[in-house]
């Protein structure tokens, strides 16, 4: 009995991952992306984090905008810290934002990956229109927002639209706050490959899962994915 693996790269395009045999044939099948969790996704180099601190006069706003790729972005955890007063905190969608300055980095949580997100952070002067999507008021505890170790308070984003992040301080005061998102571009799906004519429309093979069987002789699988994928194969005939 002959064992044979080979690692595909799966994509839009329908793919013959086994081909028929004379003989029937046991397979292995398994997805090398990383499942769709946080925790996976930071370690594979898929999790990137902005901040930036500024000052926030009394009665005054601070806003930021995001640009999304045209695949979308998840924020995945994030942090709002007021050092002093209270400050409510509006994401604003589909508005006209007027930015202003050099974009913000974002880094790579992994730090043997690259810093490519393609998401851009920028300072912004104004936001016309749009509609407030979420919103948190940081009060006397002086923090907010979706804990890093619980993950909550996931946001999924469309992709290729301005989100503005406005800050606007409650009080006669001034305060100093502090903004953390952790972010990813490749989340809800795009890891997984369907084994079978379509996506949606076979078994899907979520990041890390596998998928083990017999083809009789002569059988053949295809698989396809909504994004670029390595599948792993391995047979015994």
């Amino acid at each position: 009995m002959a064992v044979t693996t080979e690692v595909f790269t799966i994509g839009t395009a329908i793919a013959k991952v086994v081909t028929d045999s004379g003989d029937s044939q046991d397979v292995i099948l398994q997805n090398l992306e990383p499942a769709e969790d946080p925790d996976d996704l930071a370690r594979a180099g898929y999790l990137y984090l902005v901040g930036q601190k500024f000052t926030l006069p009394a009665s005054s706003t601070a806003i930021f905008n995001m640009a999304t790729p045209a695949g979308g972005l998840q924020l995945e955890f994030y942090e709002i810290v007021s050092t002093a007063e209270i400050v409510f905190a509006e994401l604003i969608e589909g508005g006209t934002v007027t930015t202003t300055g050099g974009a913000i980095a974002s880094y790579n949580i992994n730090r043997d990956a690259a810093d490519d997100a393609q998401t851009e952070f920028k300072a912004a002067t104004a936001v016309t229109g749009g509609s407030v999507v979420s919103a948190e008021l940081i009060t006397a505890s002086k923090q907010g927002g979706g804990s890093a170790d619980k993950f909550t308070k996931i946001h999924t984003l469309r992709g290729g639209e301005d989100y503005a992040m406005r800050f606007t301080n409650q009080t006669n005061q001034e305060t100093v706050c502090f903004l953390q998102l952790g972010f990813s571009e490749k989340f809800n799906g795009e890891n997984a490959v369907w084994v079978g004519d379509g996506v949606n429309d076979g078994i899907r093979l979520g990041g890390g899962e596998r998928l083990q069987m017999r083809l009789q002789q002569g059988q053949t699988l295809w698989a396809v994915s909504p994004e670029e994928a390595q599948l792993a194969v391995m047979r015994q005939d």
